[in-house]
């Protein structure tokens, strides 16, 4: 009888500290899972901050790239726009130097004209003198040479300028200028040469007419403004 109570009681011994066990194993398992929940939780949390970043980041680098675009695109526009008004002051101010509203310089031709050194004593020396239509035909072969502008004796002339003989002297715009009379040119030097040299031209002209006549290039020409 004893024995059995011992077998019995041994028995329900052991079977208590299977069940303490399972009990305490189950709990600690609960307690894993819970804790594993929870990191997972945390961690999809992160992640998803983590995506949204990128998408917010990807959101801002196209919003970048077009405010760039646009940056880039009004800047082009800017500079077009210089260019254009920067063409437009360009002309304005080559309509004013050619008009004498602003000085000119550049290369160009001298033509001297002058009263013949030798008359004959039995001819009248008024056929040896230079008068206004030998400067009015020597300015208007340059000008059609292309001429951008022409001085007399350093005294700018216009395309409404006056030029007449005064008795021994020429009046460019009221202003008596004697012999020699220097008419400068600025253009293209080889065109305005070869233009008053041809053949039955102007210098001939001059000549066949007892004009003594130079022509030289020069380098450089200045003309001043007309005083407005």
């Amino acid at each position: 009888m004893k024995s059995k109570q011992l077998i019995f009681a041994f028995v329900f011994m052991i079977l208590g500290f299977l069940l303490t066990f399972s009990y305490q194993h189950t709990k600690s398992t609960v307690e894993i899972v819970q804790v594993n929940d929870q990191e997972w939780e945390r961690d999809y949390y992160y992640r998803k901050q983590l995506i949204d970043m990128e998408e917010k980041n990807k959101q801002l680098r196209g919003e970048l790239n077009n405010i760039r675009q646009e940056v880039q695109q009004t800047e082009q526009e800017l500079a077009n726009g210089a260019d254009q008004l920067k063409d437009l002051v360009d002309t304005k101010s080559n309509l004013q130097k050619l008009t004498g509203e602003l000085p000119i310089v550049g290369e160009g031709v001298s033509i001297t004209l002058k009263d013949a050194s030798y008359i004959p004593t039995e001819d009248h020396a008024n056929q040896y003198i230079v008068h206004d239509r030998h400067i009015h035909e020597t300015v208007n072969e340059l000008y059609s040479a292309g001429a951008k502008a022409i001085a007399i004796n350093g005294q700018r002339i216009y395309r409404d300028s006056y030029i007449s003989c005064i008795g021994p002297v020429v009046s460019v715009d009221g202003t008596a200028h004697p012999a020699p009379f220097v008419i400068s040119a600025i253009g293209d030097q080889e065109i305005l040469e070869v233009s008053v040299n041809l053949k039955n031209g102007v210098i001939d002209m001059l000549v066949q007419d007892n004009i003594e006549v130079t022509i030289e290039k020069e380098a450089n020409i200045e003309m001043f403004a007309k005083d407005m």
